[in-house]
């Protein structure tokens, strides 16, 4: 029986729908064949947040419709996407005894994981992932997959991913009311890291910028393992709007110009270079000056790649990213992006998106673009699922009994709990 894995990343801008088939590589390894596309424009989505679920939960609907259509296939199931500022992070320890005539179990490292998560959390904060960093196996350290190895003692040094729970509920409720059950709710930039990082990088240590519409998403990796990830409020919508109001033009007008003629890199702008537009109040285009565009957007975003900077150093491991940063999402294709990062970062910046080595076939043009990191990487996280160590999503006294998804939550959480 054919098995298959399927995707939606609910962002600020757009929603996509993915599903792909899984298949094996010319080695035997477990692969992906793309079957359907569906996208949709985003509505009631702000910085990645669901504020009117009416019109979240339709596009939601288009782009599923889509897909389906696309894949003569139906979803019944997806990992999906999650951000916004409502994400907290912290790492956790936890500790398990190990029955040392049988070695270290799947069950052992379970229960070294629900010791890492039970910690202290304000009452409207929820877990999302529980992922392992790294393992010590009686006194030996730095063990990545500890299974089978003989020990007395297992400890897990895990990193915690947590949501507001309504922020967590209203998403959730998106999908579930299209009976799409979901495998998983997956933070954003750990699936965009699956889609764009290399692993010389991750082992090395480098950080996943995803610049996308509403928020940006930044991601810490070292010695393979997740350290550190931050959410902030701010993206290429931002850009958007500065230049609408510096213009006096619609957001869809200063988008388009943005697009068509948006550099970081005003001093290589012609100082007589014009382009065309309409504004508020005014049937007729009027002129521009290319350079005050420029300007207008070199500002906002190296007040965004400077926050992102004081985040990484206000993590501690700004000095151990030898690898530098990876950007990706749709901002990340602003022209002179890279070569202000490089200024601002003072290290390697590199703009990362999906590329035709993955273990997916039938990725079109479109989807091997930064926009779509994230998308891909939700179908390479539900491909690698079973080599991870990623706890159950929800904890045991969530969600509320009085939601209208409840049933289809409960079955949902039943699904993921051990036994």
């Amino acid at each position: 029986m054919q098995e298959f894995i399927s995707a939606i990343d609910i962002g600020t801008t757009k929603v996509c729908a993915l599903t792909a088939a899984v298949t094996h590589d010319s080695l035997g390894n477990l692969a992906l064949r793309v079957l359907g596309v569906g996208q949709a424009v985003s509505r009631g989505i702000r910085r990645g947040v669901v504020v009117n679920v009416k019109d979240a939960t339709a596009c939601v609907g288009e782009a599923v419709e889509k897909c389906e259509e696309d894949a003569g296939q139906p979803i019944l199931s997806a990992y999906v996407g999650i951000a916004g500022s409502h994400i907290s992070t912290l790492n956790s320890k936890g500790m398990s005894p190990v029955d040392h005539r049988q070695g270290v179990t799947g069950q052992d490292m379970q229960r070294a994981l629900e010791g890492a998560r039970a910690v202290a959390l304000p009452e409207n904060q929820e877990v999302i992932h529980t992922i392992a960093r790294q393992w010590t196996v009686d006194s030996q350290g730095a063990v990545q997959y500890p299974l089978g190895m003989s020990a007395y003692r297992l400890e897990v040094d895990a990193h915690i991913v947590t949501g507001s729970s309504t922020a967590v509920n209203n998403l959730a409720q998106c999908v579930l009311s299209h009976n799409i059950d979901i495998d998983e709710l997956v933070l954003e930039p750990l699936a965009s890291n699956e889609a764009v990082l290399r692993p010389e990088e991750r082992q090395m240590g480098v950080a996943v910028v995803d610049l996308g519409g509403g928020t940006t998403d930044i991601a810490i990796f070292i010695e393979d393992g997740l350290c550190h990830t931050v959410i902030l409020d701010l993206g290429g919508n931002h850009l958007t709007n500065d230049l609408a109001v510096g213009l006096h033009a619609p957001f869809e007008t200063a988008e388009e110009l943005k697009l068509r003629y948006g550099t970081v890199l005003p001093d290589r702008v012609a100082a007589d270079e014009k382009v065309w537009a309409t504004v508020f109040g005014e049937r007729s285009e009027r002129s521009f000056s290319r350079r005050f565009i420029s300007e207008i957007l070199e500002a906002r975003a190296c007040e965004i790649l400077e926050i992102v900077r004081e985040k990484l150093e206000e993590s501690g491991y700004y000095d151990r990213l030898p690898a530098g940063i990876v950007l990706t999402g749709g901002s990340s294709q602003l022209h002179g992006l890279t070569e202000l990062g490089r200024e601002i970062f003072g290290m390697p910046v590199r703009v990362g998106a999906p590329s035709a080595r993955l273990p997916i076939g039938g990725l079109t043009r479109t989807l091997l673009s930064p926009t779509y990191a994230t998308s891909v990487g939700l179908l390479l996280w539900g491909l690698h699922e079973d080599a991870r160590s990623v706890h159950r999503r929800f904890s045991a006294d969530s969600p509320s009994p009085h939601t209208q998804w409840v049933g289809q939550a409960m079955r949902w959480l039943r699904n993921l709990l051990p036994g």
